[in-house]
């Protein structure tokens, strides 16, 4: 099961944080609009499913919770509630007025968690272990994540994770998922695929030249159990 606690410091270097986000400001490497709104879509028809209930919604590895924030104005959202291994207060930073909490001890449940390009850094071959104990907090899941088409294009996306997460002091991944090992994964859990969205556009401009559409997908897993 999940476990949080809370306490209050940062390890993210703020400079290089916006550096970075200048820089992809500049050559419209924004991934958060279309990731956001996608997400926003997917999780209103779940919603709906509810007979119209607002939801609560895990960010399960949100880092900065930038992709939360855009999240929460939606109306069909009752809550987000951000987690991920730092010890931060995110009120305190002003990076976001989210309910943040670190993993520990206290249990919870909600309508829905999403995992953006979070499961490649704890492992291809481990995911299914994750998604099993998420499974004891939702019974569905929307997780965004990286396919890899061979060696140049794995050597690719980790320059670009690096790139990405090195403000953040996030561990850049030696290998991705591919179609193949994504399902081996999905097999090892509770939840069943209701939809793959492959060849899923994240960027625009310079960025998507660099790493296209055909390196990002987003999976909506749900169990019955």
């Amino acid at each position: 099961m999940i476990r949080f606690n809370n306490q209050n410091h940062t390890i993210f270097n703020k400079s290089l944080i916006f550096f970075s986000n200048l820089v992809r400001k500049i050559f419209k490497g924004d991934r958060l609009r279309r990731i956001s709104k996608k997400l926003q879509q997917i999780s209103k028809e779940h919603s709906l499913k509810k007979k119209s209930k607002k939801i609560v919604i895990l960010d399960y590895g949100c880092g900065s919770m930038e992709i939360s924030k855009r999240l929460q104005k939606s109306k069909h959202i009752k809550k987000i509630i951000g987690t991920d291994i730092f010890n931060f207060s995110y009120k305190k930073q002003k990076l976001s007025y989210l309910p943040y909490k670190k993993f520990s001890k206290k249990r919870i449940k909600v309508d829905l968690i999403i995992i953006i390009d979070v499961l490649h850094h704890i492992g291809v071959d481990r995911s299914y272990k994750i998604l099993n104990d998420l499974s004891k907090v939702s019974k569905k899941i929307i997780v965004k994540d990286h396919f890899e088409h061979g060696y140049f294009s794995r050597q690719l996306l980790r320059f670009v994770d690096f790139y990405a997460n090195y403000a953040y002091g996030v561990k850049i991944p030696k290998k991705y998922f591919d179609k193949e090992s994504w399902q081996n994964q999905i097999k090892k859990t509770n939840f069943k695929e209701k939809k793959l969205i492959k060849n899923f556009q994240q960027h625009d401009g310079v960025f998507n030249l660099i790493l296209n559409k055909r390196h990002h997908f987003i999976s909506v897993l749900e169990h019955e159990n």
